[in-house]
Parts: C-alpha cells; sequence; structure tokens
C-alpha cells in the first residue's frame, strides 16, 4: 500500500532535530493509513487494521502536539509585532511547549516498530487492494462519509460552535482520503476544492486554539493585551468563515457537486450490497462458493418471477434481500463453525446498514440466512411473528429459494452450472444444466424441494435441460435472468 510505505520513507528522513517539514509529511502519511484502517477494519474483521491504526495514532498523536507547537508559533510571528512585549511572551511559551513536545515526539519515533510496520504492509496490501478494486463497494464507503459531512456541515451552519467546526473539518479530512484512496479516479476533479476547504477550516482551527491558549496564560500579559490578540485572531477567523460560507452556499456548492458524482438514488441499493459483498468476503471462508450459491439463488428468483408465481403483491424488495442473504448467509463462521447460521443472523442484525438499506431490510436478510439450513422454517416460528403472515411467507419462500440454491452448491451437484425454472401445468420444473438424472437425490435437495413445495404450494421436480414432463406446458420457460 502507497501509503504504508510512505510511513516507512518519512520516518526515515525525520532525524533528531524533528523540524517542520519532516514532520508534517510523516503526519500526513500516517493520517491516510488512519482512515484506510477506520474504514477497513469494520470490513476486514480478520486483518491486522486495529493494531495498525493503534501503532500509527500513537506516532501520529505525538507528533501532533509538535506540529501544534510549531503551526502557533508561525501564526504568533505572523499576526504578532516583531519585538512587542505580548509578542515575546507567547514565543517563549510556545517555545518551551515545543522543546517538551519535541522530547516526547523524539521517544515515540524512536519507539515506532519499521519491521512490525513492514509485516502488516505484506500482509494488508492485498485486502486493501481488494476492496478498492469493487468501485461499487468503495463508492458506498464514499458516499457514507458524505453523508456525515453534509450532515455536520449543517449543525456547524446553524449552531457556528467553535466544537461543530472542528468536528467538520475532520469529517471533511476524512472525506478527502477517502476520494483520494478509495475512488481515485474521482479526486482529481474534487481535490482543489477539498484542499482549499480543508486549508480553511484547520486555519479556524489553529485561530481558536491560539486563542484559547492566550486565555489560559492570562496572568501573563494585561487586558488590553488580550484583547488586542483576541481583536486579531477574531478578524482572522471572521474572514476564513466567510469564505467558508460563501464557498459552500448556494447550489454550486461543491458539497453537491460531490453528491453527483456519487451513486444516485437508484444505484443506492446496489451500492449498498456490493458494500455487504465486501464484507461477506472477507469474513466468509469459502466465498467463491458462496458467490456460486448467490447466482444460483437469483435464477430461481428470476424464474419464478417469469412464470408470476413472486413479486406481484410484496411490499419488499425480495430479489436484493435474497440476494444479500445468500451472500452474507456463512458470515457467522468467521466466529463459529456450529450452528453458523445463527450466528450469521445475529451478525447480519448488528451490522450497520449500507447507504440504500433500513435496518429493516438487514433483519429480513438476516431472517432469510437464518434458515439456509438445518431445520426448516415455520410460519409460527418465534423470530417470524413479529411480521404480519403475507410477508412470513414471503420470507419463507426465499429461505426456500436460498436452501434449494444451497443444496445445487453441494458436492454432488459440481457439475450443475445453470438453473432455470418452467410452470407445467401447476407444477414448477426446475431445470439443472449440468444436473445426471439417473443421480438419486441426496438428502439436502430432497429437504430443499420439500421446504420449496411448501412455501410455493406446488410439486416440485428437478430435470435436467431438454428432458420432458409429461404434462402441457402452460407458461413459458423463464427467458431472462441476469445472475449468469
Amino acid at each position: 500500500m502507497y501509503w504504508m510505505d510512505q510511513v516507512l520513507e518519512e520516518h526515515a528522513k525525520l532525524g533528531d532535530h524533528l523540524s517542520a517539514d519532516p514532520v508534517h509529511d510523516l503526519r500526513v502519511a500516517l493520517r491516510r493509513c488512519i482512515l484506510i484502517a477506520d474504514i477497513m477494519k469494520d470490513l476486514d474483521p480478520g486483518g491486522d487494521w486495529k493494531p495498525m491504526r493503534k501503532a500509527g495514532r500513537h506516532l501520529f498523536q505525538h507528533l501532533g502536539a509538535l506540529r501544534d507547537a510549531q503551526v502557533l508559533t508561525e501564526w504568533v510571528e505572523r499576526l504578532g509585532t516583531p519585538g512587542e512585549a505580548s509578542t515575546a511572551t507567547l514565543l517563549e511559551g510556545l517555545k518551551a511547549k515545543y522543546e517538551q513536545d519535541r522530547a516526547t515526539a523524539q521517544d515515540a519515533a524512536r519507539e515506532f516498530d519499521r519491521k512490525q510496520w513492514r509485516a502488516w504492509v505484506r500482509e494488508l496490501t492485498g485486502r486493501f487492494r481488494h476492496l478498492v478494486s469493487d468501485q461499487s463497494a468503495c463508492e458506498a464507503l464514499a458516499l457514507e462519509t458524505w453523508e456525515a459531512v453534509r450532515d455536520l456541515h449543517r449543525r456547524a451552519q446553524k449552531n457556528r460552535s467553535r466544537i461543530a467546526y472542528h468536528r467538520l473539518r475532520v469529517e471533511l479530512k476524512k472525506f478527502r482520503y477517502a476520494v483520494e484512496n478509495f475512488l481515485p479516479s474521482m479526486y482529481p476533479g474534487w481535490a482543489p476544492d477539498l484542499k482549499f476547504l480543508q486549508d480553511l477550516l484547520g486555519e479556524i482551527h489553529d485561530l481558536d486554539v491560539l486563542s484559547q491558549m492566550i486565555v489560559k496564560n492570562r496572568r501573563r500579559s494585561d487586558e488590553a493585551t488580550r484583547t488586542l490578540w483576541a481583536k486579531k485572531l477574531e478578524a482572522e477567523r471572521s474572514s476564513r468563515l466567510q469564505q467558508y460560507r460563501a464557498k459552500m452556499a448556494g447550489k454550486s456548492s461543491p458539497l453537491w457537486v460531490w453528491r453527483e458524482g456519487l451513486p444516485g438514488e437508484r444505484k443506492l441499493r446496489s451500492a449498498g450490497l456490493a458494500r455487504l459483498a465486501a464484507w461477506a468476503y472477507f469474513v466468509t471462508p469459502d466465498f467463491p462458493r458462496v458467490r456460486k450459491v448467490a447466482r444460483f439463488a437469483l435464477q430461481i428468483y428470476d424464474g419464478f418471477a417469469n412464470c408470476g408465481l413472486v413479486g406481484r403483491d410484496s411490499d419488499i424488495e425480495e430479489r436484493f434481500i435474497l440476494h444479500a442473504a445468500a451472500l452474507l448467509q456463512d458470515v457467522g463462521l468467521f466466529r463459529k463453525s456450529k450452528a453458523h447460521h445463527k450466528e450469521s443472523y445475529r451478525m447480519i442484525r448488528r451490522t450497520t446498514p449500507p447507504v440504500g438499506w433500513s435496518k429493516r431490510d438487514l433483519d429480513l436478510v438476516a431472517l432469510v440466512a437464518r434458515f439456509h439450513r438445518r431445520a426448516l422454517p415455520d410460519l409460527h416460528h418465534k423470530i417470524l411473528k413479529t411480521y404480519q403472515l403475507p410477508l412470513r411467507q414471503s420470507l419463507v419462500l426465499l429461505a426456500a429459494m436460498l436452501r434449494l440454491a444451497n443444496a445445487f452448491g453441494a458436492k454432488p451437484y459440481r457439475g450443475v452450472r445453470r438453473l432455470e425454472v418452467e410452470n407445467c401445468s401447476g407444477v414448477i420444473v426446475v431445470r439443472a444444466e449440468g444436473y445426471i438424472e439417473a443421480q438419486p437425490l441426496a438428502s439436502k435437495l430432497s429437504v430443499a424441494i420439500r421446504l420449496m413445495e411448501f412455501a410455493c404450494h406446488h410439486p416440485v421436480h428437478i430435470l435436467a435441460p431438454g428432458a420432458r414432463i409429461m404434462a402441457p406446458r402452460l407458461v413459458r420457460q423463464a427467458a431472462h435472468s441476469d445472475a449468469a
């Protein structure tokens, strides 16, 4: 990973003097690594993102105190009058603080474990590259950060407190680094506005810190001097705040320009699904098998939809629910192998809904995933009772489709490549390309067929392509499915 390599390179340049530019460059690299770790640690709990983030933050924070002293010194020299008593007093106080912070930062720099950091580079680079290769998942992550920026911008504009603008500055910085690292194609066009706004809010924060320092050390100066400095700082702060508000006002605000470059309302569901799939990839031991099962499940659903058996009166987006449940069905294996379907149910319900998805959506996904194996679902099951009967019937049917897809993903049917569904005189025929009819039905497939018959109220037959069933065909075979 580029920024992790940069940390090692900038750390080597640091030296004992800890001058301003090397400290700044190292903190820039560390900040980006920390941001990446913040995003990745929730998606990839199996990677060493947390210890990497902890080590990076330890050095970043100790260098931060030193960097603050350097920046505040530059502000005092810029706004103060050379030879004036209050300016000299502030510079003297900052110099003492600088020497103290420099000693602490030197200790932290010496303690930094370069060998361990290199090991993390080797381990985490591949995991990071897998995520950035998925454009939709990266767009969902960037949109989540954008929403946080939008909410904090509104809050800061409403109450105009220093804390609100500080939090906005931090979140805007996260959004900038998220776009830079996860959507590099978008970054060049957005970078000027992002950097300009970040610099404005950063300078406002610096002025607030300097103002607080003067108040804290009020015993070293008289009231007239403090008032003079307060006026200078407020004038500088107000100027930058006006620039920020002018830049962010109206329909041409960069905030809305950024939003237009991220997934629109119609694509939110797909982006959120990609975000869930990225999580499943990292916590599922055999994700290729799960992805194959998900493809089978969608082929079954599309076949039922083309036959007019699903999707007519449902108040939920069944296809998305089924797709997510198929992808997340084995996430429980990350924590336990016994009864992992129940652990999957709990983990899915606890996860934060991605963009375009609600808590209720994930609860439904968890229910379908819960019944992909073991005991068959019953309409009166305690975890289904909280829903109305039509929705319960839909969930049981989706669970039946997922169970049937899992059965075809088992070892006895590894040759099956595609599933198609027909309705022949009230008999549901599932044609499995690669299926051998002479082969006896495995117990898993028999149970899946029994659940499907219960859920759809039709007999279900498994046939190879081209095999005939002794009944006239009433509905054409499934014409299309994008689950290829």
